[in-house]
């Protein structure tokens, strides 16, 4: 994921012998995690809060599992906002949300 230099590269990577809707969404998991599982503090409306992970929701969206004191809630992942994003993870946020994008219209 590291070798991504383009959106375009960086939906090739993720969707790569994916079939379906449900396996894209798992590919995408898996790279968001891989790219983002070091926080564990993110932006939520302007309100920082603890994120434990991602998960898919309704089998196709995948959202960040974030905590605030004892409550815990599954925000759609173009919601969050990251702290200091390095290049990359500037471009995989960005090809994500231009994913997103392109499925909503």
């Amino acid at each position: 994921m590291e070798q991504c230099e383009s959106i375009e590269d960086c939906f090739e990577v993720a969707t790569v012998d994916a079939y379906g809707e449900y396996e894209q969404a798992s590919s995408w998991l898996t790279c968001i995690e891989e790219m983002f599982g070091k926080f564990d503090r993110v932006q939520v409306l302007e309100q920082e809060v603890g994120l434990e992970g991602f998960d898919l929701a309704n089998e196709t969206i995948v959202v960040a599992l974030c905590r605030q004191g004892n409550k815990k809630t599954k925000i759609p992942l173009e919601s969050v906002h990251f702290q200091k994003l390095s290049p990359k993870e500037s471009l995989w946020m960005d090809a994500w949300k231009n994913k997103t994008k392109k499925t909503l219209l």
